[in-house]
């Protein structure tokens, strides 16, 4: 696994933040990390960055362990497309 995909699933487990607002900011700023730190980005890899950036940021459910396990799930399909790549 890529280390900044699986520093941010690490992020995700251990964050505690119950401050949906709060915790909206802390996810971008490690989206924007991923995204420097996977470059040369695949077209699979901008189009998932951008979903996943998309339901954060529209998302108002205020539910952050539901957040919390689609940006995993979502970040987990990340490495795939990392794996095609190499």
């Amino acid at each position: 696994m890529h280390p900044s995909i699986h520093e941010f699933i690490e992020f995700l487990d251990k964050e505690d933040d119950t401050d949906f607002g709060d915790f909206k900011r802390e996810v971008d700023l490690h989206l924007v990390h991923l995204i420097e730190s996977l470059r040369p980005l695949t077209s699979e890899q901008v189009w998932q960055l951008r979903k996943m950036r998309e339901q954060l940021l529209w998302s108002y459910k205020f539910d952050i362990e539901e957040m919390r396990s689609t940006l995993r799930s979502e970040a987990q399909h990340l490495d795939v497309y990392n794996d095609i790549q190499t």
